[in-house]
């Protein structure tokens, strides 16, 4: 089983996108509102041609789980799984979920951030960025795909 520990904010969404968005509604933007409609497509262009399940790691899966949801189910995405909430200890709780899932055959790790305890994890980890571009564009897709794919 392929695996996507995926993060939100500057995955499915970057600083780009939210500023546009809000000039274009004129008020504060709705949680749903929040995630960039490409960078969705993205994700599930991974998905799709993966195999791959979504297991969330981000902070979305504290207060914002049931938007998450709702929003991927227009795309005919499903969240798998989520990790425990360690909150800046990503590392610890993908092992964590490694450990208990041993069912894993590849896996990568979408985050903007590269967390202290992601030492070790570098090679499946793709860096998105919040502020520098539109978070999971293309050239992410591409390489998500080709380390998928890669056992």
């Amino acid at each position: 089983m392929n695996i996507v520990f995926l993060d939100v904010d500057g995955v499915l969404n970057s600083i780009e996108y939210l500023t546009q968005t809000y000039k274009k509604v004129k008020r504060t933007l709705k949680q749903e509102e929040m995630l960039d409609p490409i960078c969705i497509n993205n994700l599930k262009e991974i998905v799709d041609k993966t195999n791959a399940r979504i297991v969330i790691t981000s902070s979305w899966k504290i207060c914002d789980l049931d938007i998450l949801i709702k929003v991927f189910s227009k795309y005919n995405l499903q969240i798998y799984s989520i990790t425990k909430n360690y909150g800046d200890k990503r590392g610890k709780e993908i092992r964590e979920w490694l450990e208990k899932n041993k069912d894993v055959s590849n896996y990568i790790i979408l985050d903007d951030d590269i967390f202290k305890d992601y030492v070790g994890l570098e090679d499946k980890i793709i860096q998105t960025s919040m502020y520098k571009g539109r978070g999971l564009n293309n050239s992410h897709v591409e390489m998500a795909i080709k380390k998928l794919k890669r056992l």
